[in-house]
C-alpha cells in the first residue's frame, strides 16, 4: 500500500515538452510498481528513505537525495525498502522534443540515476504544479514553465554532485562513453576511438571491460539497439531509416542484430510496442481515475 496523490493533465502532445501528470507518494515497506513498460518519460526524486530500481538488467540501490528516470518503452521495476521505505515526488512528460532534451541532458537507460542537492526546490515546484488547475491558457503556460524549471534544477543539481562523485572515475571510460553517445549513428571504429584518446586499442578494450563488465563492442551494439527500440516505439521512421539512424548501413544486418538481442524482428517489436501503448492508454486512465477517487474519499 501507499499514500499517494496524483494529478493528470491533458496537454497537446505535439508540443516540444508536454506535462502529463505529477504526484507524490509515501510508500509502505516493500511497496513496488512493475515490472511495467511506460510510454513516456518519468522522473522520480526521492525525499526520504530507500529503495531499489531495476531497469532491464541493471539494479540501482537508491536513497534520499537521489532520483531516477524511467525511459519510455523499457521495462522497469522499483520497490521501497523493507526497513526504511522511500517517499518521492514524480513528474511524467512526453513531447516532440522530449527525447532530444533527455539526450542533451545526458539521461537515458545507461544513465538513469542522478543525485540531487536541491530537494526543497524540487518539492516546492512539484507542490505548485499539484496546486494548479488546468483551466486557462495562463495555467498551461505556468505548468510548462515549471516543467522546464524542474528539469533545469535536476540537471544543475546533478552536475554539482557528480563532479565530486566522479573525481575518482577513470576519465578514459567517461570519454569513451561520450564518444559513443555522440557517434553511435556513424560507423565507429574502436581503433579510431582509441586513437582519439591516445590509447592502444587493446588497452582501451581491456580497461573498458574491467570497468563496465561488458566488452566495448557489446556496449556500442547495446547502445545502438536501445536507440533503435526508442525509434521503433516513438517514431514513424521506416526500418531502413531506423537502421541508418542507429549506425547500421545494412538493414538486414540491423534486423539480424536486433532479433538476436530482443528475440523478435524490428517490425514485430514495433507492433508489440504499439499494442502495449494502446493497452497502457486504456488501463492507465482507469488507474488514474481510481487513484483520484481514493484521494477524494
Amino acid at each position: 500500500m501507499e499514500r499517494s496523490y496524483v494529478k493528470t493533465f491533458g496537454f497537446d502532445e505535439h508540443r516540444d515538452l508536454n506535462l502529463l501528470f505529477a504526484g507524490k507518494a509515501e510508500c509502505s515497506p516493500l511497496h513496488s510498481y512493475g515490472p511495467a513498460v511506460r510510454p513516456n518519460y518519468i522522473f522520480h526524486v526521492i525525499t526520504k528513505g530507500k529503495g531499489v530500481y531495476y531497469l532491464e538488467n541493471q539494479r540501482f540501490e537508491l536513497e534520499s537525495g537521489m532520483g531516477f528516470l524511467i525511459p519510455p518503452e523499457i521495462q522497469t521495476f522499483y520497490q521501497a525498502d523493507k526497513d526504511d521505505p522511500w517517499e518521492y515526488y514524480w513528474i511524467a512528460f512526453s513531447g516532440t522534443h522530449a527525447s532530444a532534451y533527455m539526450k542533451a541532458l545526458g539521461y537515458d537507460m545507461y544513465h538513469p540515476v542522478f543525485h540531487v542537492d536541491q530537494i526543497e526546490s524540487i518539492q516546492s515546484i512539484i507542490e505548485e504544479i499539484l496546486c494548479i488547475d488546468q483551466i486557462l491558457i495562463q495555467d498551461e503556460l505556468m505548468l510548462t514553465s515549471h516543467l522546464y524549471h524542474l528539469l533545469s534544477i535536476i540537471k544543475l543539481s546533478d552536475d554539482h554532485t557528480t563532479i565530486a562523485k566522479d573525481q575518482s572515475a577513470n576519465p578514459y571510460i567517461q570519454d569513451t562513453i561520450n564518444y559513443i553517445k555522440e557517434n553511435y549513428a556513424t560507423k565507429i571504429s574502436i581503433s579510431e576511438l582509441a586513437n582519439s584518446l591516445s590509447l592502444n586499442r587493446s588497452y582501451l578494450s581491456s580497461l573498458f571491460k574491467k570497468e563496465m563488465n561488458v566488452t566495448l563492442q557489446q556496449y556500442i551494439t547495446d547502445y545502438r539497439l536501445t536507440r533503435a527500440k526508442e525509434l521503433l516505439g516513438l517514431s514513424n521512421f521506416t526500418i531502413e531509416e531506423i537502421a541508418e539512424n542507429s549506425g547500421y548501413l545494412d538493414p538486414l544486418v540491423f534486423s539480424k542484430a536486433f532479433k538476436r538481442k530482443t528475440g523478435v524482428t524490428p517490425s514485430t517489436y514495433r507492433k508489440q510496442e504499439y499494442e502495449k501503448q494502446q493497452e497502457f492508454a486504456r488501463t492507465g486512465e482507469s488507474l488514474m481515475l481510481n487513484e483520484d477517487a481514493k484521494i477524494m474519499k
